[in-house]
């Protein structure tokens, strides 16, 4: 008695392409949106960042400034001829670039010079999304987005 080889059947192999594709749809749905987390993570970085600067130029008695604009954003520190001298140590206060266009208009504060600083606002947006960073009659930095 001869058993015949068989291979799989149409049905079988159909079945089998249905399940893998319904499976793949499933990953790519549950993969993160990238952009959004770099968009969220630089302006967490950011207020994290600026909230540091102002407890530190408070600290020291030593004013800071700040320039946020489109390329990024730079700490500063006057030197004792009043020029600014660009800040990289520590290294939270090296340059920074967003990593995906964002629009801002460019603005410089100064950090640490008042007790009671005036409150301020920073928006940002790109095609998709805005947020804001504003800073409390404290001096804290706080980030909102809003879509």
């Amino acid at each position: 008695m001869r058993t015949k080889n068989r291979g799989f059947t149409l049905i079988e192999l159909l079945v089998v392409i249905v399940i893998v594709a319904m499976l793949a749809g499933l990953a790519s749905l549950a993969l993160p949106n990238r952009e959004g987390q770099q968009w969220k993570s630089g302006l967490e970085r950011l207020t994290a960042t600026l909230n540091f600067a102002q407890d530190e130029a408070l600290s020291r008695s030593t004013p800071l400034w700040v320039v946020v604009d489109a390329r990024g954003w730079r700490f500063f520190r006057l030197d004792r001829f009043e020029n600014p001298q660009p800040l990289t140590q520590p290294e939270a206060f090296a340059p920074v670039a967003w990593e995906s266009p964002i629009k801002t208009t460019p603005v410089e504060l100064k950090l640490g010079d008042d007790t009671y600083p005036t409150p301020f606002i920073l928006n940002f947006a790109d095609d998709q999304r805005q947020a804001r960073i504003t800073r409390d009659r404290f001096g804290r930095f706080h980030l909102e987005l809003l879509q």
